[in-house]
């Protein structure tokens, strides 16, 4: 797809889908944190009992797991140039000139020594010493990109294949995206077990690892999703632990004469 591309272009556009990854990721975390209150637990459904209301409910409440499971396999369509999935990017870095290009890109961050302070002069022994350090850890720096890169595109790869991953698209295929009879994969022959409850969380998990990966050594900056996931559950418990139903029980309701 993109071999007639040059390195730097190629870097060029992984760069910018990465950043949009990221965005895509933080909203994706921020439906995961409210499902876990409205899905994943019975926070809410236990102060409604058997009622219309609880029709309603339930339609809502499949509605929110439904598109956390669309964004989740967004994640994880088809490379294409239009699509920013994690495979495209994916596409674009697995190439040893372009992880060569990444990997100095990483080892260039240690080439400037630091600037004295105070005035003062650098004695050539200590200047010496600090050149060979940089060396050293520009050196490290480049291994840890290449190999960083290579186990986010390994690790990809792996979830792309993956059963779990299978399941889960097939049942957006069929049943939230489009009405199909058989999907794509299933016209192709191959048999896809039904989805489980709480598949999509090492697919999310993983996910996560690898687009941290891929910002680090392809962006060149370190990201953690975990400070953004406590704010996500800070904001979705503030909200849902205030959300108090009212309903009356129609199963207690007297029956008239």
């Amino acid at each position: 797809m993109y071999e007639t591309w040059d390195v730097n272009r190629r870097i060029a556009e992984a760069k910018r889908l990465t950043e949009r990854l990221v965005d895509h990721t933080h909203y994706l975390l921020d439906i995961r944190e409210n499902n876990a209150i409205v899905v994943y637990s019975d926070q809410l459904s236990k102060q409604i009992p058997r009622s219309y209301a609880a029709n309603a409910f339930n339609v809502f409440r499949e509605a929110m797991h439904q598109i956390e499971m669309v964004r989740l396999c967004a994640l994880w369509d088809q490379p294409h140039i239009d699509k920013e999935a994690i495979m495209t990017v994916v596409e674009l870095v697995d190439d040893d000139k372009v992880i060569e290009a990444l990997a100095e890109d990483a080892r260039a961050q240690y080439v400037s020594l630091p600037e004295p302070t105070g005035g003062q002069k650098i004695d050539d022994a200590t200047l010496e010493l600090l050149k060979e350090a940089n060396k050293k850890r520009g050196a490290e720096h480049a291994a840890n990109a290449a190999q960083g890169l290579r186990g986010a595109i390994a690790a990809a790869r792996t979830i792309k294949a993956s059963e779990r991953l299978k399941s889960i698209k097939n049942l957006r295929d069929k049943h939230v995206a489009h009405y199909l009879t058989q999907s794509n994969a299933e016209r192709s022959g191959d048999t896809i077990a039904p989805m489980k409850v709480g598949d999509e969380k090492p697919i999310l998990e993983g996910s996560l690892t690898i687009i941290q990966l891929l910002y680090s050594w392809v962006n060149g900056v370190g990201i953690s999703f975990d400070e953004s996931r406590k704010i996500d559950k800070k904001c979705a418990e503030e909200l849902w632990n205030g959300c108090k139903f009212e309903i009356a029980d129609r199963s207690k309701t007297p029956s008239k004469p």
